[in-house]
């Protein structure tokens, strides 16, 4: 958890405004990241094209008010928009307590805990694509806006692999639920949650827990820990063969003279089913790999990731799908507020039964975007 001074009056710090009459303490933040993108070899892939074009938006809101007895009690929302749905929503809505204990949340959040205010990457993944957008849709490994502007039938067959290999899976998991992270003690960090409902209608009872530990060497920081999920599969759900999940990750990451970023982490889920009737009592395991590498060098930021991630087919196809894929990019910031951004995806997806399909083969995506922030 990352927590920023609040300021006297009112100011701009670092892509936010701060405004405080004490007892109360409220921080506003927004940003707009505007993507365009394109299959160049669409050869391998049909279905419907992607709009070229995405937008993803929002604005935030944390007010924070000070005790002098008891806990700190904090209120936060988070609406947002996109160029798909065009209609403002509001996707996080929380209330909080803060103290020398930790933080106790509830509401509509993100199971494994994130920042409150900035745009500082989860302390909980290891892998990242630093040369994109840190909030939104993202072209982290899972990020989801690389698979945008893919045709949506290799679409649906590539989202589900791109989120392994990261964290834990339903990491992003927005249903309502109770969190709680500790105070970071001695260079560890740890959060649990717990939801009776999640996102994915395939499973209820989700319980959510990270642990990462910190260790620094003047400019150099060392990172490692994990995450884990646990969910129980809907009645529906496991009538056509999904198994309660049980999923776990690992990662560690290193940080050189702070310019130079080193990651890897891999996740694992066991035996499950995807549902289809065509794997309907026939388990398979589901597990990714990441692997990433960033450069950060004045107002210029260069990197990349590889990742191998295989589960059960979806679409109610057989097999097993597998995913390689390899993904460059660099951004240039032309102000704390201002960055512009670029990456080229590849992934090659295949099936383990051979399958004539259009989706299996190679699609190369290329985007460039523009991120702007309050």
């Amino acid at each position: 958890m990352v927590m920023l001074p609040f300021a006297l009056g009112m100011s701009a710090a670092r892509s936010q405004v701060i405004v405080e009459r004490s007892p109360v303490a409220v921080t506003f933040e927004a940003y707009g990241n505007t993507t365009v993108g394109t299959t160049v070899d669409s050869k391998s892939a049909s279905g419907d094209s992607a709009d070229p074009i995405r937008f993803d938006g929002a604005a935030r809101a944390l007010a924070r008010i000070s005790t002098t007895q008891g806990p700190d009690i904090g209120l936060r929302v988070v609406v947002e928009t996109t160029s798909t749905e065009r209609q403002l929503a509001i996707t996080e809505a929380s209330v909080l307590l803060f103290g020398s204990a930790g933080r106790l949340e509830i509401g509509k959040r993100m199971g494994l805990p994130d920042v409150l205010t900035g745009y500082a990457p989860n302390s909980f993944t290891f892998t990242v694509a630093e040369f994109g957008p840190p909030t939104g849709l993202t072209l982290d490994p899972g990020g989801g806006l690389q698979t945008q502007f893919l045709p949506a039938a290799a679409r649906a067959r590539v989202e589900p692999l791109a989120a392994r290999g990261v964290t834990a899976s339903l990491f992003n998991d927005e249903s309502w639920k109770v969190l709680y992270v500790m105070p970071k003690y001695k260079g560890w960090l740890a959060g649990v949650s717990f939801s009776p409902d999640a996102d994915d209608p395939r499973f209820y009872q989700l319980t959510q827990a990270g642990l990462v530990h910190e260790s620094y060497w003047q400019q150099d920081i060392w990172r490692w820990g994990g995450t884990y999920a646990h969910a129980r599969a809907s009645t529906r759900a496991a009538a056509t063969g999904v198994t309660n999940l049980n999923s776990i990750s690992a990662g560690t990451s290193v940080t050189l003279h702070d310019s130079l970023d080193i990651g890897v982490a891999g996740s694992y889920d066991g035996h499950t089913t995807s549902g289809s009737p065509f794997n309907h009592g026939s388990p398979g395991t589901a597990w990714g790999a990441t692997a990433s590498l960033n450069y950060n060098s004045g107002p210029w930021t260069l990197g990349g990731y590889y990742q191998l991630s295989r589960a059960p087919a979806a679409g109610g196809r057989a097999g097993n799908d597998r995913l390689s894929a390899v993904e460059i990019g660099a951004s240039y910031r032309f102000t704390t507020r201002l960055r512009l951004y670029g990456a080229w995806f590849v992934p090659h997806l295949v099936n383990d039964r051979h399958e004539s399909n259009p989706v299996t083969g190679t699609n190369n995506v290329v985007t460039v975007g523009f991120r702007a922030t309050l």
